[in-house]
């Protein structure tokens, strides 16, 4: 988390301004800041370690001598070989997000949840992505509604808050974006009496939109809007959601040396193929110099074909062309198991385990077991930011759950429930149906039933 200017350094300066552009030079410069970047980077599957990689490989050189002569010779060269990056990191953290917030926020009280706003679930959804991505992401409710703010949107634009040094708690927060090129770049600073957007001309900030309350009463009427009156909220409205107790990005160490050992091993192999694919000639009896080489090479490849090869000495010359063969056991091998680590270390689900219809539900459970586990932790992280929110809201609740995805083999679970169908109820029955829609089962149960 980023801490190098805190809420007492903004109460103790002199030049809130300066201060303020310093804090986001350096939260710019930070590690966090460095290491989201480098996770959405990731998560889009582009491997900056990869990235980086270059081949060496041979090339003809050409010269003239001093009576201009050609001449050709061989060198070597650093060239732009194949980068092929992986999409671990998008599968692994869409898996466990959509896991568990798939399925919505579920209140007791469904009053509660329409004060969240139409669209919450999917906007909870987002932020949820994006907190996985860069470590945490800030939800700030904007007077009727939640909006997204990243920690780390790209290089020029991102968030970061000012925390109280003795109790922790968010004080300040700093919002700044700014468009590529010589365009400005604009603030916008949270406060717990308002907000102000700022605009940076030159080395200072200008007020490009002055504070405002966080809600605004406006009447309207047939003569147009009239604002009436502002309003604040009793702490900050900015709401930090965190990946994980750490709150640090779920690209761990562990998990990003893996996947740039994979993306190494698959990207050289790439570079392998394509010089495989290249025919070398093995020259038999050639008495002749480099430059000789590279000049019937170049008849060769321009002609195809090539009218001597003898050295002058009587003995018969040939050239054979060969192929390579690349050798591919080791790099499958270390391939399948630095996938299998992966999934294992990230406690992600790998589907291709689930594999037949006779898969019992046990086994589905025994295989989904590390899957949960990463859930319930991140979930505990979901609660906290509902909790939060629904208080500054002016509700306090501890009646907060989401809905998981349900993986089971339900052809097995609709017999279990044809099972015990002499101890339920009809309505208990259809709705542990996996194929009847919870809007289905009023209309069935008000039906007249045969079997009854």
């Amino acid at each position: 988390m980023f801490t190098d200017v805190t809420w007492q350094d903004w109460e103790a300066s002199g030049d809130r301004e300066a201060l303020l552009l310093h804090a986001i030079d350096r939260y710019k410069g930070s590690r966090f800041f460095r290491c989201a970047l480098d996770a959405a980077s990731y998560f889009r599957g582009e491997n900056t370690a990869v990235g980086r990689k270059t081949v060496l490989r041979a090339k003809k050189i050409e010269t003239r001598d001093e009576h201009g002569r050609r001449r050709l010779r061989t060198g070597t060269e650093d060239v732009v070989g194949n980068r092929i990056g992986s999409g671990f990191l998008f599968r692994f953290i869409t898996q466990q997000n959509q896991f568990l917030l798939s399925g919505g926020c579920i209140l007791e009280d469904p009053a509660h949840k329409a004060m969240l706003g139409e669209g919450f679930d999917h906007q909870l959804e987002h932020l949820g992505e994006r907190a996985l991505v860069h470590g945490v992401s800030w939800g700030f409710w904007n007077a009727d509604h939640l909006e997204i703010i990243e920690a780390a949107r790209d290089p020029l634009s991102g968030f970061f808050p000012l925390m109280d040094e003795m109790t922790g708690c968010i004080r300040l927060g700093v919002q700044f974006w700014q468009l590529p090129g010589d365009r400005p770049m604009y603030v916008r600073l949270f406060e717990e009496d308002g907000v102000t957007v700022l605009r940076r001309d030159g080395a200072s900030l200008a007020a490009a939109v002055p504070k405002r309350a966080y809600v605004l009463r406006v009447r309207r009427d047939a003569l147009g809007e009239e604002l009436v009156a502002q309003e604040n909220w009793s702490s900050l409205p900015i709401i930090p959601l965190w990946a994980n107790s750490e709150h640090q990005s779920e690209l761990t160490p562990a998990i990003k040396a893996k996947i740039d050992a994979y993306d190494h091993i698959l990207s050289d192999f790439a570079d392998n193929l394509d010089r495989a694919n290249d025919v070398y000639w093995v020259l038999n009896n050639f008495g002749g110099t480099t430059d000789d080489i590279a000049r019937m090479l170049e008849e060769i490849n321009r002609i195809k074909a090539v009218a001597n090869l003898s050295d002058g000495t009587g003995s018969s010359a040939t050239a054979e062309p060969h192929t390579i063969e690349v050798p591919y056991a080791a790099r499958e091998t270390a391939l399948r198991l630095l996938e299998k680590a992966l999934y294992r270390d990230y406690m992600a689900l790998d589907f291709d385990a689930l594999t037949g219809g006779s898969l019992t539900n046990v086994a589905i459970r025994a295989a989904t077991a590390a899957l949960h586990l990463k859930a319930d932790r991140y979930e505990w992280q979901v609660f906290r930011f509902v909790q939060q929110l629904l208080a500054l809201l002016g509700v306090k609740t501890q009646s907060i759950r989401f809905q998981r995805q349900c993986i089971a083999n339900e052809s097995e679970t609709v017999s279990d429930i044809y099972a015990m169908r002499q101890d339920i109820d009809r309505r208990t029955a259809l709705k542990l149906n996996p194929y009847i829609q919870p809007e289905e089962i009023d209309e069935l149960t008000e039906a007249p039933c045969e079997s009854d």
